[in-house]
């Protein structure tokens, strides 16, 4: 093996190396940074796994589908990572359910874990009730809920980092029902 050999193995290894460290150090700040348009596509896919969950109970919940934004206290910057610029936020909307029965909850529960294993879902048993992780990442748990004690499906997107970089003027905290836009309705009144 000659000398022009090991100094081009020694230079690919040490790219690789730096490489490795790069995704390392990404990994520990929380991942990518992504842009507002990105985080409001995984906002819209968030709402829109929880409401394909909401019509595939049977029996189905009494009334409409409406989504309420929930928040998390776990996706937050403990370490100083992220600069001015960058933003973290998880996407969380809830769902109440409103059954006539207690037991047409169950039915809707035993109903959807039967439909869950039959797509090959793994499906895991919560207080209460179950979740499973869908094929876009979003968790979605069925079951009562902590404090009300009632009916309560909640779909859960992954903590995302991001930033504005096209000046989008998306602000999550508004988007209570996680369309992905902020309705006149949501808008403050000031």
């Amino acid at each position: 093996m000659g000398k022009n050999t090991v100094l081009v193995t020694a230079a690919v290894t040490l790219v690789a190396l730096f490489a490795l460290l790069a995704k390392g150090c990404q990994t520990m700040a929380g991942g990518p940074v992504g842009t507002t348009y990105e985080f409001r596509e995984h906002v819209r896919a968030t709402t829109k796994a929880g409401a394909a969950v909401y019509r595939a109970l049977s029996p189905a919940p009494l009334g409409e589908p409406s989504p309420a934004q929930d928040g998390s206290s776990s996706c937050v910057d403990d370490f100083g990572w992220d600069d001015g610029k960058v933003t973290r936020d998880e996407p969380i909307y809830v769902w109440d359910l409103e059954y006539a029965t207690t037991d047409d909850f169950r039915a809707a529960l035993k109903a959807l874990e039967a439909s869950w294993r039959a797509e090959g879902r793994e499906v895991e048993k919560v207080e209460s009730g179950i979740a499973t992780t869908l094929d876009d990442g979003v968790r979605v748990t069925v079951r009562l809920g902590w404090y009300s004690d009632e009916p309560e499906l909640r779909a859960e997107g992954r903590c995302m980092r991001y930033t504005d970089t096209y000046g989008d003027a998306y602000d999550y905290p508004r988007d209570a029902d996680g369309d992905g836009t902020v309705d006149e309705y949501e808008k403050p009144a000031w």
